[in-house]
């Protein structure tokens, strides 16, 4: 089988790295669970302009944060072994900075990344998906996963507190042990 693997949300906790690094900056005490939406801005009182410039100016460091979600990389590496293709297909931009970081992070916790399976700057994941034959895709941030549902691609959503209320034709798991059951399944 060959699978489609997002990063931020889905084997990493980077909200919780985004959230250090953004109460540093803005000399804040935001929690986890302030944050209701994907993206943080409201959390914080400012604008989605001014959270985008801070997260540009914080990304590499954002990126570079934080430890994979519980068993990731195990299961993720088992797979592998079984003989199933992985793909780790990211919204991250493809700038020198941040895609060193994303390599360095992957390799350092021992994901499956051969340094030929990171597809970065994928803004439209459904097409990159489909133009990679991914036959289940594992995603969190509602944006992408309503284009993987347009593409017709099977997707298991990494629940999380933005995307509880997204309930579309989607498969939804809070541990990564529970991917088994749609691999076995045949997605």
């Amino acid at each position: 089988m060959i699978i489609g693997v997002d990063i931020d949300g889905t084997i990493k906790n980077t909200q919780e790295a985004a959230i250090r690094c953004f109460n540093d900056e803005l000399g804040r005490a935001v929690s986890c669970k302030d944050v209701k939406e994907f993206h943080m801005d409201k959390a914080y009182g400012i604008t989605r302009k001014e959270g985008r410039r801070l997260w540009r100016k914080l990304e590499a460091k954002i990126y570079s944060l934080g430890v994979p979600l519980e068993n990731a990389p195990h299961v993720l590496n088992d797979l592998k072994e079984k003989g199933h293709t992985i793909y780790f297909i990211t919204a991250r931009p493809n700038i020198p900075k941040v895609a060193s970081v994303t390599r360095e992070w992957l390799k350092e916790h021992d994901f499956p990344f051969d340094g030929e399976n990171l597809y970065m700057n994928s803004q439209d994941k459904g097409k990159v998906a489909q133009e990679l034959g991914v036959e289940l895709f594992f995603e969190d941030d509602p944006h992408h996963l309503d284009k993987l549902i347009r593409a017709k691609i099977p997707t298991v959503v990494m629940d999380a507190s933005y995307n509880c209320s997204y309930t579309q034709g989607v498969y939804r798991m809070t541990h990564w042990d529970q991917a088994y059951q749609w691999i076995d399944n045949g997605g």
